[in-house]
Order: structure tokens, then C-alpha cells, then sequence
């Protein structure tokens, strides 16, 4: 299994093992592995996500998805909407309800309030980097729960590292085209050998960070999913065809 940072530990869980940060500190929270099938015929994906539903004490029927765009949507979760709305950022004080989002690279970022009162599963992809969804989350949570910045833990599970996400020009311009200044490209984009590679670990760290998120609470697994190939799914390595790995967050 592979090596992991103070703040994360490997959990047991219904489909093998989990991710978590006991940092964070929420129980009922985690990243899945490709242990757990998300994608295939439609039995197979109720059965992942009544998973999740088990992994943290609940029926799969209370897990909240979001039908995901690569944008900066924000869904607040109640007790009576249970669709899969438009957004790649999720926000909840329901009791009885996990909220979720699924990656294959992209960064999936979870967030508490101290009190464990209310989370957040954001989705976070170079488009989402680059549209600030790490800070927008703490925002819609600030916004939704009238939480102070200072009071959120956020954990970012595994996604592509700045060992492997190789990267086009054309990323730069665009993150300068969402305001962000030369300064942080220079700090998000590294050139190495010839080649561009974009760190989404450092640019959402350093986004929550703006966002009032204090440096201490704030913890990267440094899992990169294109390296660990028997415990990640990884778009970039796989392709279309790869499965998605899930974090995943309740209250409480």
C-alpha cells in the first residue's frame, strides 16, 4: 500500500480499504480505492454507493451525488432534495446524508467545520482549479452556515500529481484568464525537462488558503493516481474506459 503522511491513515471499509484524515476531524468520512466499483451496469454501481452508504453508518439510499460539470456550481444539501443536481461542489448539515464526489485525476476536496456540524465534497479538475472551487467551498460554507474560514479542516484525497499531469501552454492561459496572477502560475505550473506539468496539490492548497483556511489545516495526501495503478483509477493513464474513485463526507 502505499506510504502515507502523518495526518492520513488506510481504514478498513465494506469493499477492502479506505482513505482517511483523521485531521479532518469527522469520522464518517474517506476516499475509496479501485477496490470499489462506482461505473459498470447499473447493479454494480447501486451496490458501490450503498458502500458508501454502509462505510459510514447509513443506507446507500441517504448518499447525495452530484451529476458532476467541471465548473464552480455550488449544491446545498437539504433533507428533502435528493436528485443529482448540476455541480462539482456539495455542501450539508444533513445528519443522515453523505455527500460525495468522484474522480479519476482531478482532486477530490473535503472539508468540516470543527463542531462537525456541516461539510463540503468538492470536485476539482484543472477547470475547477482554475475557477477557484477550494475557495468558493469555503465561501458557499461561510455563506450557508455563517462559518468563519479559520474554523474548517480541508483534505485534499488522491489525484494527479506535478509528477505526472503533464500540461499544454494553453492551461496558463487560461488560469490568467480567471485572474490568477504570473505569480501563481509560476508557482502552480512547473517546467521540468522541456516539459509543462501543472501541481493541482500546491494551487487548491494555496486557494484555501487565500480563502482564510488556516496553513495547518489544511493536509495533501500527496497520492498521485497516475503512479499508484493498484489502488487508483486514473484518467490520464487509463482513458475513457477507467473507473472512479470516490470522496466521500458526513456531518457529525
Amino acid at each position: 500500500m502505499p506510504e502515507l503522511g502523518g495526518a492520513f491513515a488506510w481504514v478498513e471499509a465494506p469493499w477492502g480499504v479506505a482513505l482517511q484524515c483523521r485531521a479532518l476531524g469527522v469520522v464518517g468520512h474517506g476516499w475509496s480505492t479501485r477496490q470499489l466499483r462506482l461505473r459498470g451496469p447499473a447493479d454494480v454501481e447501486r451496490a458501490g454507493w450503498a458502500a458508501i452508504g454502509e462505510a459510514v453508518g447509513l443506507a446507500g439510499t441517504h448518499v447525495g451525488r452530484l451529476s458532476q460539470v467541471h465548473g464552480r456550481a455550488v449544491h446545498v444539501a437539504t433533507p428533502s432534495n435528493r436528485g443529482t443536481p448540476q455541480a462539482d461542489i456539495v455542501v450539508s448539515d444533513v445528519a443522515d446524508r453523505v455527500v460525495a464526489v468522484q474522480v479519476a485525476d482531478c482532486a477530490p476536496i473535503l472539508t468540516a467545520d470543527r463542531s462537525g456540524h456541516f461539510v463540503a465534497a468538492s470536485h476539482a479538475g484543472w477547470r475547477g482549479t482554475a475557477a477557484d472551487v477550494a475557495g468558493v467551498t469555503v465561501s458557499a460554507i461561510a455563506e450557508s452556515y455563517q462559518a468563519a474560514p479559520a474554523t474548517l479542516a480541508v483534505a485534499i484525497g488522491p489525484c494527479i500529481g506535478p509528477c505526472c499531469y503533464e500540461v499544454g501552454e494553453e492551461l496558463v492561459a487560461a488560469f490568467g484568464a480567471h485572474g490568477w496572477s504570473e505569480a501563481d502560475c509560476t508557482r502552480w505550473f512547473i517546467r521540468r525537462a522541456g516539459k509543462l506539468y501543472l501541481d493541482i496539490w500546491r494551487a487548491n492548497a494555496d486557494q484555501l488558503e487565500r480563502a482564510g483556511v488556516p496553513a495547518a489545516q489544511i493536509f495533501v495526501s500527496r497520492l498521485c493516481t497516475a503512479c499508484h495503478a493498484d489502488w487508483f483509477y486514473s484518467y490520464r493513464r487509463e482513458g475513457t474506459g477507467t473507473g472512479r474513485l470516490a470522496g466521500y463526507i458526513r456531518t457529525g
